[in-house]
């Protein structure tokens, strides 16, 4: 399978992958590549993450872009935590399609490197899955966002663009928490409007996300992702859906955890444009990818 992996995206996860660092707190461990878990950072300990996701793959021309957020996470009690993330990302876009730039039906061409957001997240567990009677877990996910540049092409934002993400992590362990299911449930409202035009869009983002992994070792977890995000503008108008499925692998020790996963579009809608042209046969590929590639790396301080 063709991923298209550029040689500078492969360059930056492995300068993340390098950073080294020792800590004796247990980390809160990202098992999947997109759904989150109901596990936390410990009350007073920091954590370290970086995630470099490699996304790639559109209906005509050539994309691909590396996403690289970096986040600081404090545990505040053993059942809050608070974070900071800054998110960059890297841009090769050549005759390519999107559903916002103005060149987007002819191709619009951008090659940069930019700041994209900066974000603080809250995370509240009512019920740990290592605790509760038969392995539940619930949390309760809140993530405000002030963003510069457009992650699907690079445009600019005009100040005042913002975005509030919540999610609903649901999480149930099996056979002594060998086997590990979670499911969010992200809604996300956003108020968009780009430099040089006088309009604000309001979008409404809806996505089921979903991951099962099983413990085949001590240290390492192996399992699969399902993701579908779902975009409707001014909160009413349904534009399109998108459905991505996976594999993915988890390691972790008491230093360090890392993940790897891939997810592929096996479906999407509409694939065809206002005027009835191909833009994905089945897919939807005019401004969201084919192939997504993420590694995340988690150090304990």
């Amino acid at each position: 399978m063709a991923f298209g992996l550029r040689r500078d995206g492969i360059a930056l996860a492995l300068v993340c992958a390098g950073v080294a660092a020792a800590g004796p707190a247990r980390a809160s461990e990202g098992m999947f590549s997109r759904v989150y878990t109901a596990d936390l950072t410990p009350a007073g300990h920091v954590e370290i993450e970086q995630v470099v996701r490699e996304r790639a793959g559109r209906v005509f021309g050539h994309y691909d872009a590396t996403d690289l957020r970096t986040e600081v996470e404090y545990g505040v009690t053993d059942n809050f935590q608070a974070a900071l993330y800054v998110n960059a990302n890297r841009m090769h876009a050549t005759r390519t399609s999107d559903d916002d730039d103005d060149h987007a039906d002819t191709g619009f061409t951008r090659h940069n490197v930019t700041l994209e957001s900066i974000s603080t997240e809250f995370v509240y567990r009512a019920l740990s899955p290592y605790k509760s009677r038969h392995g539940w877990g619930l949390a309760l996910y809140l993530e405000p966002e002030y963003a510069f540049h457009d992650l699907h092409n690079g445009l600019r934002y005009a100040p005042g663009t913002f975005s509030l993400e919540g999610r609903a992590i649901v999480q149930k362990n099996f056979a002594q928490d060998r086997v590990i299911v979670a499911y969010n449930l992200v809604l996300e409202a956003e108020s968009i409007r780009f430099a040089g035009r006088p309009d604000t869009n309001s979008e409404l983002d809806w996505n089921n996300e979903l991951g099962v992994t099983y413990r085949v070792a001590p240290r390492v977890f192996v399992g699969g992702e399902f993701r579908n995000h779902n975009e409707y503008g001014n909160f009413t108008h349904h534009e399109h859906s998108v459905y991505w499925a996976g594999p993915v692998v988890h390691y972790a020790d008491q230093h360090l955890w890392a993940t790897l996963g891939l997810l592929r579009q096996f479906a999407g809608a509409p694939g065809h444009d206002e005027d009835g042209n191909d833009i994905g046969n089945r897919l939807f590929l005019r401004s969201h990818e084919r192939n997504e590639l993420t590694f995340k790396l988690g150090i304990p301080l």
